[in-house]
């Protein structure tokens, strides 16, 4: 048998001795809830985390847990956004030191042009994770609190006070 190189320039190929590995099955459904809520979670994660490119991450993540856990799951969207929400959570737990600089050079930089929005998106970046992902889901996502504190794993009540708390340091440094 000649090398790959030989045969292929001489017009023939010969197949390989090693089977290459079939392509991997998608189970069903999969593929249609990555087209539906794909965008709709990457905009979750970046209010959560700030960081587009931090967003796109987490959600990829979630649709790789997802898709290993399919066959057990009852609701794939709900188990879908508590993963978006929890690994987001931690991707700002994560970062640290460097999210805290870097939120503060974006603040500085201004991402809009429009004082009023730079000024909220800092205010609302400088709330610690907690607060912000219980903002996020109440007013980006427009959930219950009882549904908030399903996703973050906590009693209602803590999520009213977390709420309670984050708009007052919004309002107290928007004033």
């Amino acid at each position: 048998m000649q090398p790959f190189g030989v045969a292929a320039r001489q017009g023939r190929v010969e197949p390989s001795t090693t089977d290459a590995p079939a392509p991997p099955r998608w189970p069903p459904g999969l593929l249609a809830l990555f087209a539906a809520q794909r965008l709709d979670m990457v905009r979750l994660a970046h209010v959560i985390t700030g960081s587009n490119p931090a967003a796109e991450d987490v959600v990829q993540e979630a649709f790789v847990r997802v898709c290993r856990h399919w066959d057990r799951l009852d609701n794939a969207g709900g188990y879908l956004r508590v993963t978006v929400v929890n690994l987001a959570r931690e991707q700002l737990r994560r970062q640290g030191v460097r999210r805290r600089h870097a939120e503060t050079a974006r603040a500085e930089a201004g991402p809009t042009g429009d004082p009023e929005i730079d000024e909220t998106w800092a205010a609302v970046c400088r709330l610690p994770a907690r607060q912000r992902a219980v903002l996020a889901l109440r007013f980006y996502e427009d959930l219950a609190v009882a549904d908030i504190a399903e996703i973050l794993g906590c009693r209602p009540g803590t999520v009213k006070s977390n709420l309670h708390r984050g708009l007052a340091r919004l309002r107290e440094e928007l004033s």
